[in-house]
């Protein structure tokens, strides 16, 4: 999933969750969705980075984006900061929670068990969105499309998902609303 649609799912989620909205609220979740999804994206690694490891272009995951990584980072620092404020639970894993989420939606290759495992693996072409970017088309989202052609996979452009993201942050927004 592009960044657009991790950030914008990741504060409509959040917006479901608390009882009330402020600008401290939105600014601190703000804030922790760059933040979270930053640090997950940082690991992620570049195309020249998984080529210089020998790893083909589109196995660029590391066990940080898998569940385990959800269990193993987010919910322990989750714990720790909510003994500031108690919504800092939120932040940290809904973030977290939705990055995964909708990497597990999209056709690539997944280790819901590493870093124990890599044995079991959701099979690459198993998910409904295929990775696109909103805006321009970057080597990234050109070598899916052809990889998307060449292998015969199933899927649909991520960019449909982003329309459901919107629809989802209005909504989150208006029932907040005391009309």
């Amino acid at each position: 999933m592009n960044k657009i649609n991790h950030h914008i799912f990741s504060i409509s989620t959040c917006i479901l969750f608390f009882d009330r909205i402020n600008i401290l609220n939105i600014s601190l979740l703000v804030l922790f969705t760059i933040l979270v999804n930053i640090f997950l994206d940082y690991f992620h690694g570049s195309i020249e980075k998984a080529e210089k490891q020998n790893k083909p272009w589109y196995h660029r995951r590391t066990w940080i984006e898998e569940p385990l990584g959800f269990v193993f980072i987010a919910i322990p620092t989750a714990l720790l900061f909510s003994f500031i404020n108690k919504i800092f639970l939120i932040l940290i894993l809904v973030p977290y929670g939705t990055h995964i989420l909708l990497d597990y939606l999209c056709i690539f290759e997944t280790c819901p068990l590493a870093p124990l495992s890599y044995k079991i693996k959701k099979r690459e072409g198993l998910g409904i969105f295929i990775p696109d970017d909103l805006f321009r088309k970057s080597e990234n989202s050109r070598r899916w499309e052809k990889r998307v052609r060449d292998k015969g996979i199933k899927g649909i452009s991520e960019n449909f998902f982003t329309i459901f993201n919107f629809i989802l942050l209005i909504i989150s927004f208006v029932k907040h609303l005391r009309i």
